[in-house]
């Protein structure tokens, strides 16, 4: 019966669709990625990017000048459920969110409702003799901001925390926020050379790039498997061959459980074969280098089969419970949810996150910070979808007992009388 299910898992239209996405999140996200070797940092280069370094004489001055330039011009940036939402302040709000500047910077509500010549960064269209169009920058242009030297960083905090409240939440001036975007200052070359010398050195280079494999793959595989276990799950509906199931010997929980296990079987195949080409490939772009041929595989089974039994788990029970729609439906919502909430995408993983981010080559001590947190995540999205398979064998059971039939399948009700 494994062997059965495997096959009708392999050639259904909705498998080949999981294999075509999962091929093309490989090939277009991590395979770009990682088409060419990272170089040593040059002495002589100056430009290193940026690192996040929350110290309060960088992180104060940016975030009241961002503050400062979002109320010029009247609308705050949000992501108040991990979606991008703008928000305009009431008379009210305004004037409360003056008086947390006021503090900060000492400029008074009417100083900053009198200041005329505000611009917003931006650029500029304009054409020369030619008629050729120009693309110029122009920096912001806002009032001279000083933060209160008798200031303490921990009121200034309290008073960023205010003014999240009074926006909405979600602002760049939570606690998060404003040490995402407000604290980076340039890299110096000793630290790019730190971060190069343990990606290649401690990290044996696949090591990594394991994590940024796991990333892009972890968000295809969270999601696609729905679909492929709602079609098969409602294959028996289709043609009408549930009556002759039903009256097999086989236990409910056998058959369920076997049917999952095939399903999960082949849906792991395309991601182990994209783990591997992983590895290979960019073992294959650091010749001369020590690299661990199967960092890839190894982190993938921990990362990324949690992911496949939660999305194959609530698409075999939401389907029996109702219907394949819902079931995409409960599945997708739950991985918009997931995704759109991130509150970064590295070192941001907390225990319950179903879609795990790290999408970067470095920052490992941000990966490390939060290990706890990823064992747990990954434990629970694996004991989860077991749950969920027992209680759908606990469905079919009901089903081949004829005391239930599915929420309003049919036009009837649990109880199969007719729906009012």
């Amino acid at each position: 019966m494994f062997f059965k299910e495997c096959k009708k898992a392999v050639f259904s239209l909705t498998f080949l669709l999981y294999v075509f996405v999962v091929f093309a999140m490989y090939l277009t996200q991590f395979g770009n990625d990682a088409s060419s070797a990272v170089s040593a940092p040059s002495p002589d280069s100056g430009d290193y990017g940026f690192t996040a370094t929350p110290i309060p004489e960088t992180l104060m001055p940016n975030a009241a000048e961002g503050l400062v330039d979002e109320y010029l011009a009247g609308e705050f940036t949000t992501y108040p459920t991990g979606f991008y939402k703008k928000v305009k302040l009431t008379e009210k709000k305004k004037t409360a969110l003056a008086a947390v500047i006021t503090e900060l910077t000492g400029l008074t509500a009417e100083e900053l409702d009198g200041f005329d010549s505000y611009e917003p960064e931006g650029f500029n269209y304009t054409a020369d003799e030619n008629g050729d169009i120009v693309l110029s920058y122009h920096e912001r242009v806002l009032p001279e901001i000083r933060v209160s030297e008798s200031l303490t960083y921990e009121r200034f905090e309290e008073l960023m925390e205010e003014a999240d409240k009074i926006i909405g939440g979600g602002s760049y001036y939570s606690k998060k926020g404003i040490s995402r975007y407000y604290s980076m200052v340039p890299k110096t070359y000793e630290q790019a050379l730190a971060e190069y010398e343990r990606l290649i050195n401690d990290e044996k280079i696949t090591g990594a790039y394991a994590r940024l494999f796991c990333d892009y793959s972890g968000i295809d595989l969270a999601v696609m498997p729905v679909f492929v276990a709602a079609a098969l799950v409602s294959l028996d509906r289709k043609y009408r061959v549930s009556g002759l199931i039903y009256s097999r010997k086989i236990s409910s929980a056998r058959l369920v459980f076997t049917r999952f296990a095939a399903l999960v079987t082949v849906l792991l195949i395309p991601a182990a074969i994209t783990a591997v080409m992983a590895n290979v490939s960019v073992s294959s772009r650091y010749p001369g280098y020590s690299v661990d041929m199967l960092a890839i595989p190894k982190l993938a089974a921990v990362w990324l089969i949690p992911n496949i039994l939660t999305a194959a788990a609530v698409g075999m029970f939401v389907t029996e419970l109702s219907s394949p729609i819902l079931a995409v439906f409960v599945q997708g919502a739950w991985w918009i949810a997931s995704v759109m909430s991130a509150d970064g995408l590295t070192g941001e993983i907390r225990p319950f996150t179903l879609v795990c981010r790290h999408n970067s080559l470095y920052k490992y001590e941000a990966f490390a910070n939060t290990l706890p947190q990823f064992i747990f995540n990954r434990v629970f999205y694996t004991v989860l979808p077991l749950v969920l398979v027992g209680l759908t064998a606990a469905l079919y059971e009901l089903k081949r007992r004829g005391i239930w039939n599915g929420l309003f399948s049919g036009g009837k009700n649990i109880f199969r009388k007719s729906a009012v």
